[in-house]
């Protein structure tokens, strides 16, 4: 093994997916890591290359300070380093922590002799990941907690107030309002089928989430994801920053196109665009061009970014004008997000004004109508 991660060839059949081991139970239960984790551990080992240290050299560094299941992973790599297997070949013991995209990275890097520069690119492809998931995420999160409050609150008064007040509705002798109405009888629907109620609403959710994880429903909830109002378009230009971002990446590292793309579409979980870009390599072994084979494809392949990935081709930088492509996106991402949180703001406070007005309007009217005919 030479000085800064360079290791012995390995044979490049880096497209396929890898026969990995399947760890026991156990391991998988108790040997987890975080992305955080992940993230910090290759990016202090592509430091730790680029300063010229070998591979178990740099292990043995990170294993001073590492704790819990860290320490374990890296026990493991260096004793598979030190037994003169590559580090890839100790990754593919733990399938559950570290992906196909991960290990086939790797391999490449020790497959050329760039390692540190495929850690590098790694760690970088991870960053932006783990950036983009946080920007939708917390995009999501405020109206979220105001909407789930607003309902949770209007379920409590119509569950615990309403009911104590419908004897004195009933008392007051004068017409009620239809909202008043509509009030009462879904406090009253509440109160003598409360318990039926709940079971059917968690049986619903469950039933969503299951034909969601359903492979055979996936066509059918990946395109209404895809074609959303407002959310759709979040939707694919997430798809485009991510296999953009992969791609390019997968380039950089010296990975050749018939290896990368492979690779790019074992990550897409989209059912259309894994079809779209399956279909694309299919052309490719036919002699046509990645520009050429997503032609026809602009909802999910805008005209801008097949015209960058043309020139790319031209030029021979390919990869640059991919992690160009993976920025240009993760931008449009952060502004859809930014722009729609901005507008649901006020969308949600009218909601919930409308939704306390209904209710005091709905409780007061009919006191309002008893004492002005006194």
């Amino acid at each position: 093994m030479k000085k800064g991660g360079t290791v012995k060839k390995v044979p490049n059949n880096l497209g396929k997916v890898s026969v990995q081991e399947t760890p026991s139970l156990l391991t998988r239960l108790t040997v987890r890591l975080s992305q955080t984790e992940k993230l910090l551990l290759t990016k202090y080992l592509s430091v730790l290359l680029l300063s010229g240290l070998a591979i178990d050299d740099a292990i043995d560094i990170l294993l001073q300070q590492a704790k819990g299941p860290l320490r374990k992973v890296l026990e493991t790599l260096r004793t598979t380093v030190r037994s003169g297997n590559t580090l890839s070949s100790g990754l593919k013991r733990y399938p559950h922590i570290f992906s196909n995209v991960f290990i086939s990275l790797i391999a490449a890097g020790e497959s050329s002799g760039t390692l540190q520069k495929n850690l590098e690119h790694l760690a970088t492809q991870m960053q932006k990941e783990h950036e983009l998931k946080k920007k939708i995420t917390g995009a999501l999160m405020y109206p979220s907690i105001v909407l789930m409050s607003a309902i949770t609150i209007s379920v409590g008064i119509v569950v615990f107030v309403l009911p104590n007040i419908t004897s004195l509705f009933a008392s007051l002798n004068v017409p009620l309002p239809w909202t008043t109405k509509v009030l009462l009888w879904i406090a009253k629907l509440f109160n003598e089928h409360g318990l039926l109620l709940l079971i059917g609403s968690i049986a619903t959710v469950v039933a969503l989430l299951f034909i969601r994880s359903i492979r055979l429903f996936h066509p059918i909830t990946h395109w209404l994801a895809l074609h959303f109002p407002v959310v759709g378009k979040i939707v694919r230009n997430t798809n485009l920053a991510r296999i953009t971002r992969l791609f390019g990446t997968l380039l950089h590292s010296g990975m050749p196109i018939s290896d990368a793309l492979p690779v790019t579409i074992s990550i897409i979980k989209n059912v259309h665009y894994r079809n779209l870009f399956s279909q694309l390599l299919v052309m490719l072994g036919q002699g046509r061009t990645i520009s050429q084979g997503l032609t026809g494809s602009d909802y999910f392949m805008p005209p801008i970014a097949l015209r960058l990935i043309r020139v790319g081709e031209e030029t021979g930088t390919l990869g640059d004008m991919l992690l160009y492509l993976s920025n240009f996106y993760e931008q449009e991402v952060d502004d859809a997000t930014k722009n729609a949180t901005t507008l649901l703001e006020p969308l949600m406070i009218v909601l919930i004004g409308l939704m306390v007005g209904v209710l005091a309007f709905s409780i007061i009217a009919p006191i309002y109508q008893v004492v002005g005919s006194i």
